[in-house]
């Protein structure tokens, strides 16, 4: 059997987006883009699809009604006053209590890297790729805050001009309060000086962990020994390098499986896994169940049409 190539397994899934519903357009690095919840979510009957942006960050704030976050692990209810951090290619998909209200900034991940802003953002390197909720039922100072903020980013976005300094420090301030509040379940053990060390070895991680590289090969492309960089990753993290390198494979297998139509064997293959039968032991292994127990419950299915 050949390897799933990614165009099959978009043909069969879930598919990859700049904004939900627009393919085929290019995303420029200061883009910034916001709208009200009812502005997309009642032309998709208030629910959007399974779908990921490959190099957008998405920050959504629920301000009444409620949503249902299906994303690759769990599906999660929320209510009103919430908030929900997607980071870039995280598939995700939401069902919209008709008539929610609320708030949906997007911005081109390049400028969550941005070196003016990386400082202000520490926060968000420590969510992942998955997305993540929270409820702000008990913070009425951040809903206040948030909602606030995204009203004026709204009158300076409509405005019209360039992303410039007032509307990057407005967006940083967005995205600053939001990481706090999703991360305060998370030890970012500041101060520690492994936090550059770490986001790269994220970095590498996204780009080759299909090719399922040696630790100390990715240490090597890091200018460091395998030695400093498990220290690293087990102070910031509590985990070793390879484990994060293993949540990563976790994490794109629950997609595939949840999201796309592509059969086991061609997700394993996908993955790198020269073996579908091994893959299956890893998954099983890491997760507690077997990829078509995951499968069975947590495949996505659209609503009924009437």
């Amino acid at each position: 059997m050949q390897p799933a190539t990614l165009s099959d397994m978009q043909a069969k899934g879930f598919s990859r987006y700049t904004l939900y519903g627009e393919k085929g357009i290019s995303l420029p690095p200061e883009f910034v883009h916001l709208e009200r919840i009812r502005d997309r979510a009642t032309l998709h009957e208030w629910t959007i699809e399974p779908h990921a942006h490959p190099q957008m960050l998405q920050f959504l704030l629920l301000q009444s009604g409620g949503v249902t976050l299906h994303g690759e692990a769990a599906s999660q209810r929320l209510d009103a006053p919430a908030q929900v951090i997607v980071p870039p290619s995280c598939v995700h998909a939401f069902r919209f209590d008709a008539g929610a209200e609320g708030w949906v900034l997007s911005l081109a991940s390049y400028l969550a890297n941005d070196p003016r802003l990386v400082g202000l953002l520490q926060g968000l390197q420590q969510i992942g790729g998955s997305a993540v909720a929270a409820s702000l039922s008990a913070q009425s100072q951040t809903i206040e805050r948030l909602g606030w903020l995204l009203a004026d980013l709204s009158s300076l976005l409509g405005q019209g001009d360039a992303v410039g300094p007032a509307v990057l420090a407005q967006v940083a301030l967005i995205l600053a309060i939001a990481a706090q509040a999703a991360s305060h379940d998370h030890d970012t053990r500041n101060g520690s000086g492994h936090e550059p060390l770490v986001a790269r070895y994220r970095s590498l991680t996204e780009q080759y962990f299909r090719d399922h590289l040696p630790i100390g090969q990715y240490a090597a492309m890091l200018g460091t020994t395998a030695s400093t960089l498990t220290r690293a990753t087990r102070l910031l993290t509590g985990k070793p390098p390879a484990e994060i390198l293993h949540d990563r494979l976790i994490l794109e297998a629950r997609r595939n499986l949840a999201f796309s139509g592509a059969s086991v064997a061609q997700i394993a293959y996908s993955l790198g896994f020269a073996d579908p039968a091994y893959f299956a032991r890893f998954f099983k292994a890491r997760t507690g169940q077997t990829a078509g127990a995951f499968r069975k419950e947590r495949a996505w299915t659209s609503p009924p049409t009437a």
